[in-house]
């Protein structure tokens, strides 16, 4: 009975030291919450409650040169689903299948196939994601996301592409994304356990920063005009390719960039060739090989030469039958007599016997560093990838090179390069470069190239082209207007095959004064085989025509 009594007592003893230190752990507990750490249960508590939203930064516009919009951002939803947890999978295909225009049995292949989350449609429009996020379909989830759209067509190669997630991948849009892409901000609130914000719960805001708009160069509308007569060259001359490229020369501002490829030309794949395909530029190099022997004082303006229809640069090499290894006879375009030709003149008739007569006393290395002056053989810089800076055969290895490179052969260039070369002649002899874009580079014209007085010389010479009796560039003549440039044609080479006997690389190149400067445009048609103005496919009846049509349209009054 003793023991018994003993053993209630130690019992109860054990019970109430329990209790009390229980309440003793949960008095301490409490303290540590309310008091000694309130402030860390607190965040801890808050942080279960707390969502975050992210807030999307828009990527930034582009305009043409005109304020007209080229490529904007729309808000948009990406469309995501967890197949375990759609409870009706052939239900939600159907539903789906309506408003997504995608086949029901390939979204139900999809939810029974995925073992986890997976985007079924991104980009959808913002109206039909709405719809679908009302559902309020298990399952499915929804993410607000950007949709970038195009508005001109014409400067869709040019502006590129965009990815899935608003990054830029291609063209402009990859070589501005930086500028393009904004920084996104954040609303951070205390939730429910529904998801809806608590009125009373703490509420903080960072502001998405959205990307810079960009405008570029480029006339749009002239862009379109520009695609067009290339669209129509295609038909007429059945070439290859045409690409028509126009700029100020006294900044370097691109105002149109287009190019068309024939339809039914598969091989012959050229994208934007005008940075990042070369050709032989032929006569419309001359005006260069020609200024080098100026600038070297070996030749002026008014030396004459006796001028046949050919030469031989190496022996016998014109003579009927000749089989030697090397090519070493030069011709005229058109036969002719014999006869005295001042340099103007022979610039004024593109004739190739003149021209190799008038720099056969120059060191083809120094043409070659004159050439370089201008910026043959380097990038110009414009703001697309892939662009080729050319090159220049190797001399020594070469008889003709002398001869070939003074009439426009023995060198690789782009449009873009013969458009940055030619605006050095225009605006009076000094360095620019080429831009796609406005208010986005410093294009100060301060470094000499050549000489105002060359450069004048050589407008001169230019000028006459379309202004002198023999001009092969006289169709272009517009009554209260100057214009000069020079007519290109090349034979075509054609890779694993060589030298086309029935396709050319034809071009005009040259300039208009205007009231804001002189603006520089190139045309080039890649392997014409027929001319509809002409029995001869020249640059003069192929495109030249082109140039004058757009020039009408960059002047008031024509």
């Amino acid at each position: 009975m003793k023991f018994k009594k003993i053993k209630e007592i130690v019992l109860f003893g054990v019970i109430n030291l329990l209790f009390i230190s229980s309440a003793l752990l949960f008095i301490s507990t409490v303290y540590d919450v309310q008091i000694s750490n309130s402030e860390y249960f607190q965040n801890q508590a808050l942080s279960y409650r707390e969502k975050v939203e992210i807030l999307e930064a828009a990527r930034g516009s582009i305009y043409d040169r005109n304020l007209n919009v080229v490529a904007s951002s729309i808000q948009s939803y990406d469309i995501g689903i967890r197949p375990n947890e759609v409870s009706n999978k052939e239900e939600l295909s159907e539903l789906l299948s309506v408003f997504l225009q995608l086949e029901s049995i390939k979204i139900l292949q999809e939810l029974e196939t995925r073992k986890g989350f997976f985007y079924l449609a991104r980009d959808v429009d913002f109206e039909i994601g709405t719809e679908i996020k009302s559902w309020n379909h298990s399952g499915v989830y929804l993410e607000t996301s950007s949709k970038r759209i195009i508005h001109s067509d014409p400067l869709k190669k040019i502006v590129g592409t965009v990815d899935p997630d608003s990054k830029g991948i291609e063209g402009l849009e990859y070589y501005y994304n930086s500028r393009l892409t904004g920084t996104d901000g954040e609303l951070r609130y205390e939730a429910a356990p529904n998801g809806s914000i608590i009125p009373q719960g703490e509420i903080s805001t960072i502001q998405p920063i959205h990307g810079e708009d960009i405008i570029l160069s480029l006339d749009g509308d002239l862009q379109y005009l520009s695609e067009d007569l290339c669209a129509q060259a295609l038909i007429e001359t059945k070439a290859f390719n045409c690409s028509v490229v126009f700029a100020n020369a006294l900044n370097g501002e691109i105002i149109i960039s287009a190019e068309k490829k024939a339809d039914n030309v598969e091989s012959f794949n050229i994208n934007l060739i005008s940075g990042r395909a070369n050709y032989e530029p032929g006569s419309a190099l001359k005006i260069f090989t020609i200024g080098s022997a100026i600038e070297n004082q070996l030749i002026t303006s008014n030396s004459t030469f006796q001028v046949p229809d050919k030469i031989e640069i190496i022996s016998n090499s014109c003579l009927e039958g000749y089989e030697g290894k090397d090519k070493g006879c030069f011709r005229d375009f058109l036969k002719h007599e014999t006869y005295n030709l001042t340099v103007k003149e022979i610039i004024e008739r593109s004739s190739n016997v003149g021209t190799i007569l008038a720099t056969q006393s120059a060191d083809i290395n120094d043409i070659e560093l004159f050439l370089k002056k201008f910026g043959f053989s380097t990038k110009t810089g414009v703001q697309l990838s892939g662009e080729t800076k050319g090159s220049f055969t190797e001399y020594n290895i070469c008889k003709t090179c002398l001869s070939s490179l003074s009439i426009g052969y023995s060198i690789n260039v782009s449009q873009y390069q013969m458009v940055r070369a030619y605006s050095i002649i225009a605006n009076g002899g000094k360095h620019v470069e080429l831009t796609l874009t406005r208010g986005l580079n410093n294009n100060i014209l301060t470094k000499d190239v050549i000489s105002e007085e060359l450069s004048q010389e050589l407008k001169n010479l230019l000028v006459n082209v379309v202004e002198g009796e023999n001009g092969t560039g006289k169709s272009l003549r517009m009554e209260n207007y100057t214009i000069g440039g020079k007519t290109g044609t090349s034979r075509t080479h054609i890779e694993g095959v060589g030298y086309s006997n029935s396709r050319f690389n034809t071009s005009f190149t040259g300039f208009i004064e205007t009231d804001e400067g002189p603006v520089v445009g190139s045309v080039l048609l890649w392997g014409a085989s027929i001319s509809p103005r002409s029995e001869y496919v020249t640059g003069g009846s192929t495109a030249a025509p082109i140039f004058k049509t757009i020039v009408s349209y960059l002047v008031p009054g024509e």
